[in-house]
């Protein structure tokens, strides 16, 4: 791509290499506001007139071509357009049209570039008038937020303000814009930021907004750890006919009090198990063993692994007997429960490899376990 800045600062963009005809755009300064080819200001009535150039501004920056359009944007801000371009998508263009013209946008830009985004998806999903969405720029948050469709409130506006995501993009905006952020601002307003997989937990279980347990989220909260026994709890509340489940969830004060009530349940389904189960033979895997790592080949034998490594292997009965799911014994150099996926390619990947109590295993038991996985293994016929 061959990039140019004339006499009078507008960018030339030379992308005739790759539609194989002649195609140039043209993208006006700063100081005569952001606009390229195809767009005059006349045409522009709604904000759907001021299409994506599809260009990444990012790779406009890094050409000795674009140096003299580039200094005509204000000190500071070009490295904030690239920011906001990483993170926040299919708005970049759009957003220079406007920041370009109006002092409340850029000062806004600058100050909450979320907010802007906000409205700019807004008004893109409303199609809204050019001169209604520059004006919107100079409303106070709250009043922007209730234009956006949202809640018309400092606390919605503070927690909002806390939303750290890699991304923001369509899923992303829809996410936030059908949310019930007044519940979540009412109990949730302490926590330092909301990142998004507790967006999207609390999207599935809005009835943990309030709990105890979700009060404690912070920078160390461990999501593996966390989806892994909140999901296994209610797995198994469900086998046992357990009332409540969730009101009980709701009552742990940490993931301490969590941990404690899931092994309560893992004894509780293993002890029930055990009861004159009839006995269910799995078969060897298709895969061979090893000294250190040896196949559970019947629905006993599973059970027992539950009940001595205090965790809720059993749950995977029925992908095992029906040949999807595989369970192993790690014996050395520490005692595990290894859990293999059978894969659609016909291969297979560790689903879970856990000490007792669902501890997390040593480097040099993951190590021997990856080293089997990845050795010529022999098949069992």
């Amino acid at each position: 791509m061959h990039i140019e800045t004339e006499k009078s600062n507008d960018l030339i963009l030379n992308l005739s290499q790759y539609f194989g005809y002649e195609c140039l755009v043209t993208i006006t300064s700063w100081e005569k506001g952001i606009t390229w080819s195809g767009i005059t200001e006349a045409e522009i009535e709604t904000i759907a007139d001021i299409s994506e150039l599809g260009v990444p501004f990012v790779a406009i920056c890094r050409t000795e071509g674009a140096k003299s359009w580039l200094a005509t944007f204000p000190e500071g801000l070009q490295e904030k357009v690239i920011e906001y371009e990483l993170k926040y998508r299919g708005t970049l263009y759009v957003l220079l049209w406007f920041i370009s013209r109006s002092q409340y946008a850029r000062e806004l830009f600058e100050t909450s570039p979320l907010l802007v985004w906000i409205i700019l998806k807004t008004a893109q999903s409303q199609c809204w008038g050019i001169e209604f969405t520059l004006n919107l720029f100079s409303w106070k948050r709250i009043k922007i937020l209730a234009a956006c469709g949202l809640d018309e409130s400092k606390a919605v506006l503070k927690i909002i303000q806390k939303l750290k995501l890699k991304h923001f993009k369509q899923h992303e905006f829809e996410l936030i814009t059908e949310y019930d952020w007044q519940n979540v601002a009412k109990h949730l307003s302490h926590l330092p930021f909301i990142d998004g997989r507790l967006l999207k937990f609390l999207k599935r279980y809005p009835e943990l907004e309030a709990s105890k347990l979700i009060q404690k989220f912070s920078a160390d909260w461990d999501w593996h750890d966390f989806e892994m026994t909140f999901k296994d709890t209610l797995k198994m509340a469900d086998d046992l006919g357990v009332v409540g489940i969730m009101s009980r969830i709701k009552s742990c004060k940490g993931m301490a009090q969590l941990t404690n009530l899931h092994d309560k349940l893992v004894s509780e389904v293993n002890d029930k198990a055990l009861q004159d189960i009839p006995l269910v033979e799995y078969g060897k895997p298709p895969i061979d063993e090893t000294p250190n790592i040896v196949p559970i080949t019947n629905n006993r034998d599973l059970h027992m692994e539950g009940k001595i490594q205090h965790h809720c292997i059993f749950v995977y009965h029925d992908r095992i007997a029906r040949r999807e799911y595989y369970a192993f014994q790690v014996l050395e150099p520490e005692r595990a429960t290894l859990g293999l996926n059978k894969t659609v390619a016909g291969g297979y990947s560790i689903d879970q490899i856990y000490l007792k109590y669902n501890g997390i295993v040593s480097d040099a038991t993951r190590e021997l376990v990856m080293a089997w996985l990845k050795s010529p293994i022999k098949i069992v016929n």
